[in-house]
């Protein structure tokens, strides 16, 4: 039987941010920041200790999460693409992990309600994969079931895991979401002010002041 206690958070968040100029993980969003919004999330969500990948600016990020309860690995060469820290994250997990759930860092906005409703959603199939879908859009986080891990980490990183998505379409779940922070990217300093009210400058200024 399928278990919310046994889908593992992989928080994805080993990029560069280039075009944010800032760490994503470390942007502030209320009274948090984006990977410990995510952590808690999770955490009240029910779901197994998250792994979290990280990259070049992982001493500073891991400073930030002392006292989660998370696994931390680093990505030595995150410009290889997001399936190379999906791999990396995969090859992290335990083995009573049923499932594994992706969550990039730059989707902070997750409620822990479409959390819980779409870990419910997966346990309750047979599905192999479950997605959020705003719109026509399907968004994350995302669950894979066990049974497709090895798939992923035979991929080549030069093509993702597109061609693994089509293989399974037939497995494929998808929960109709109203949330559209199931599909924001938050990329840029613009993106950014859509998503919180504020400028980047200005939320990188406050937090320097707390």
């Amino acid at each position: 039987m399928r278990s919310t206690a046994l889908i593992t958070p992989i928080i994805l968040a080993a990029g560069d941010s280039k075009r944010m100029g800032y760490p994503k993980a470390l942007l502030p969003i209320g009274d948090e920041v984006f990977l410990t919004r995510i952590l808690r999330i999770a955490q009240r969500a029910g779901l197994a200790k998250p792994t979290v990948i990280l990259g070049k600016a992982a001493d500073e990020i891991r400073s930030r999460i002392n006292g989660w309860p998370a696994i931390v690995r680093i990505n030595p060469n995150p410009d290889r693409g997001q399936l190379s820290s999906i791999q990396l994250g995969l090859s992290s997990l335990d083995l009573s992990a049923q499932a594994g759930m992706i969550w990039p860092v730059d989707q902070p906005a997750v409620s822990e309600n479409l959390v819980r409703s779409l870990t419910e959603f997966f346990n309750r199939s047979e599905a192999l994969i479950a997605f959020p879908k705003h719109g026509d859009r399907r968004g994350h986080p995302a669950i894979f079931h066990r049974t497709v891990f090895h798939e992923f980490m035979k991929a080549p990183l030069t093509k993702g895991p597109k061609a693994i998505l089509l293989r399974h379409e037939q497995h494929t779940i998808v929960l109709p979401t109203d949330e559209k922070a199931a599909v924001q990217d938050i990329d840029t300093p613009s993106d950014y002010e859509d998503l919180t009210g504020e400028s980047l400058d200005r939320a990188l200024a406050r937090r320097r002041r707390t």
